[in-house]
């Protein structure tokens, strides 16, 4: 599992969806901050928007990788996409969106990560820094999910040694939030709410789920008292949750029972918080 002889080597792979003026933001701050590998896995429907990202890439030294066009939530697919794609033994996955890192610290990575299959951030229960091999034997992200697919990804690595992240960069570039796509957030409303009964199935801490449920659709109704947009999100967002059952039988059909049983609760060799 060691890196020796094979050398540490990073990639950062970069999921995005009609976002061209995001990345145009990011990329050059992230393609100085020492990655050696970056990766951009677009899920754009519109030909012409495709062409614009991809050019885009070309100019900050970016891998492009189309994902094919979908109508549902297309996040684990890319991931899985760009980890396939990368050659480098880590990966590191960020949102089209997120702040950008500085300035990596390749000492602090490379000692933090030898021996093991993968790093969990400080505060949580979310892998941050995977290694790329154990990552694919792992399965990847479980691309039938929206709701908490990386609260999944994390606890079926179980099989793997695992370790806390180190304080691995310098400096955050923050940008100004994206602007609202009712579209995109109706779509994302739905598929949430239509994956969340396989997430509760597959997921031992069942009332920690309910309890987080119960309390987006709080928020949910709140918000909608003061943005009539915002009721539309929560009438969509309740539709799927309706319709989930139909998710989880596809999923039994498609992947067998296995796919809705509750997974074991990884103990991350005591890693995880209690």
């Amino acid at each position: 599992m060691d890196d020796q002889g094979l050398g540490f080597s990073v990639a950062l792979v970069v999921t995005t969806r009609s976002r061209h003026d995001c990345l145009a933001d990011r990329l050059p701050v992230w393609s100085a901050a020492g990655f050696d590998e970056m990766i951009v896995v677009d899920g754009t429907y519109d030909p012409e928007e495709r062409t614009r990202i991809r050019r885009l890439c070309g100019s900050h030294r970016a891998i492009y990788v189309g994902a094919p066009p979908r109508f549902g939530d297309t996040r684990s697919l890319s991931r899985n996409i760009g980890a396939r794609t990368a050659k480098s033994s880590w990966v590191l996955f960020q949102d089209d969106d997120d702040d950008a890192v500085m300035s990596i610290d390749r000492n602090a990575l490379s000692l933090a990560t030898r021996g093991k299959d993968w790093l969990a951030g400080n505060t949580g229960e979310i892998i941050v820094w995977h290694r790329r091999e154990a990552f694919l034997r792992f399965g990847g992200y479980p691309e039938d999910m929206v709701a908490a697919e990386d609260w999944i990804m994390s606890n079926r690595a179980r099989h793997g040694v695992g370790g806390r992240e180190p304080v691995w960069y310098r400096g955050e570039a923050r940008f100004a939030p994206p602007r609202e796509e009712p579209l995109g957030r109706t779509r994302n409303a739905f598929w949430y709410g239509y994956t969340l009964l396989l997430f509760l199935l597959r997921c031992p801490k069942k009332n920690e789920v309910i309890r987080g449920d119960a309390a987006r659709i709080a928020s949910g109704v709140l918000t909608a008292v003061r943005r009539p947009r915002a009721i539309m999100y929560l009438t969509v967002g309740l539709l799927g949750r309706f319709l989930s059952p139909v998710h989880c039988i596809r999923a039994v059909v498609e992947s067998g029972i296995r796919t809705v049983q509750e997974e074991p609760l990884a103990d991350w060799q005591g890693i995880r918080p209690e």
